[in-house]
């Protein structure tokens, strides 16, 4: 007999931010600091953050800002031990489903070029580059790519979203996509 683990999509909590921290200083050249993510859940009413829990350890973490009819992704990280296991697909499909549920029309987001895998992830939720943000990154004075979906109401978009969402074993992961 197989046992599968348990993979859960759920709000981030304030108890949380330590892992997450854990996590940031893993994964990131420059980590959020950690009174940045409190503000975050409890000041900006424009944010929402949540996390993707294996048991009662957290395996990644995301967030967006709600900003007119965008939704902005501000960050995706997956603890280093459990890249390339889909957990960043799982993370990127629940965001997706708050942006429809804020009534967001597009999504964007800013990533390093050097972030290869992460580039490709965006890159299959149709993200596309329209630009860069030239010395976004202050640790190293990298630029950033600036990457938009297309409308996330357009056909082909909920097509491959659809395609997406099927393809995930994750708890708590809404598998509806708007008409």
């Amino acid at each position: 007999m197989q046992l599968k683990s348990r993979v859960l999509v759920d709000g981030m909590r304030e108890e949380d931010i330590p892992q997450i921290q854990v996590i940031e200083r893993e994964i990131f050249p420059t980590p959020w600091p950690k009174n940045a993510y409190y503000r975050e859940l409890h000041h900006n009413r424009s944010a929402y953050y949540l996390v993707l829990r294996l048991e009662e350890t957290i395996v990644g973490y995301a967030g967006l800002w709600k900003m007119s009819d965008e939704a902005h992704i501000t960050t995706v990280g997956v603890r280093a031990g459990d890249q390339g296991k889909g957990y960043g697909h799982a993370l990127m499909a629940a965001l997706i489903q708050r942006a429809y549920q804020l009534g967001s029309r597009w999504l964007t987001l800013e990533v390093r070029p050097s972030n290869e895998v992460a580039v490709r992830l965006y890159e299959k939720f149709g993200f596309k580059v329209i630009g860069r943000r030239r010395g976004y990154y202050t640790d190293n004075n990298e630029d950033a790519i600036v990457m938009w979906s297309d409308s996330i109401h357009a056909p082909s978009f909920k097509r491959r979203f659809k395609e997406i969402l099927e393809s995930l074993e994750i708890e708590g992961l809404d598998r509806s996509v708007p008409d």
